[in-house]
């Protein structure tokens, strides 16, 4: 884990939506669900003006693990109210650590006002609310929610480790592997142009799709592109290559 203390919050966008991160909650409880039922608590950082998909989140680890409490964090005093079925706190990246040990901690639409070399000392305060082999979940989804990717990280031994990148689609688009380019982490957002890993796995990715031909539907395309980019790290179970998830695997401390 490196970076050193995080930065000040600033303010996240009040671009609260119902169903915005109902993807990623489905991901985690079907593909991850043993993390949940490590225990603790799940965080939810910077929830917006309203903690709707906050709520949405702890309806869906709940019916995994019941007794999970769920928390949200805002920065903004004018948003932390009291709400039936979660807590909702006051607190910025530095008060995380506190608030754990958290076997999820989710930070999505969050980083996208900062720096590039901001992010590590942010994924090490969220990584210090988690509990070992607890998950962070980082990202960015379009405003819908129809496009969506995420940093999957995990600690282990102390260290917060990138598990994956995690893509999303809902097909609702179309598809192609350049609809995630403005939804990637704010880390590697600005990274895809030539000689960086991201743009060459979204470039191998998108002739993969073109190699199919255009008269396939677009979950077609999705599906079938895997295939061949299993030799680029590219892969999914079969629940996520039918639901539109994909995973990049991508080692070393976050």
């Amino acid at each position: 884990m490196t970076g050193g203390e995080a930065p000040v919050g600033r303010p996240v966008r009040a671009r609260t939506r119902p169903g915005r991160l109902a993807a990623l909650d489905a991901w985690v409880c079907h593909e991850r669900a043993s993390v949940l039922r490590l225990g603790g608590r799940v965080l939810d950082v910077g929830y917006g003006a309203l903690p709707v998909t906050t709520l949405e989140l702890a309806a869906a680890v709940r019916a995994v693990a019941p007794g999970l409490e769920v928390v949200g964090v805002e920065r903004d005093a004018a948003r932390v109210t009291a709400v039936e079925g979660v807590r909702l706190v006051r607190g910025d990246f530095g008060a995380l650590a506190a608030l754990g040990p958290a076997c999820l901690v989710r930070a999505m639409n969050v980083l996208r006002g900062y720096r590039e070399d901001e992010v590590p000392a942010i994924h090490a305060a969220l990584g210090a609310a988690a509990g070992e082999g607890g998950l962070v979940l980082e990202g960015s989804t379009d405003t819908e929610g129809c496009v969506t990717a995420a940093w999957v990280l995990r600690r282990r031994g102390g260290r917060l480790e990138r598990e994956a990148l995690l893509f999303h689609t809902d097909f609702s688009r179309g598809f192609s592997p350049w609809l995630f380019r403005d939804w990637l982490p704010r880390d590697v957002r600005r990274r895809v142009k030539p000689g960086e890993p991201v743009h060459a796995l979204l470039t191998a990715w998108a002739d993969a799709v073109e190699a199919l031909g255009p008269h396939q539907a677009p979950r077609v395309r999705f599906e079938q592109s895997l295939e061949a980019m299993q030799t680029h790290a590219l892969e999914a179970s079969e629940w996520e290559r039918a639901n539109g998830y994909a995973r990049w695997r991508v080692g070393g401390a976050s």
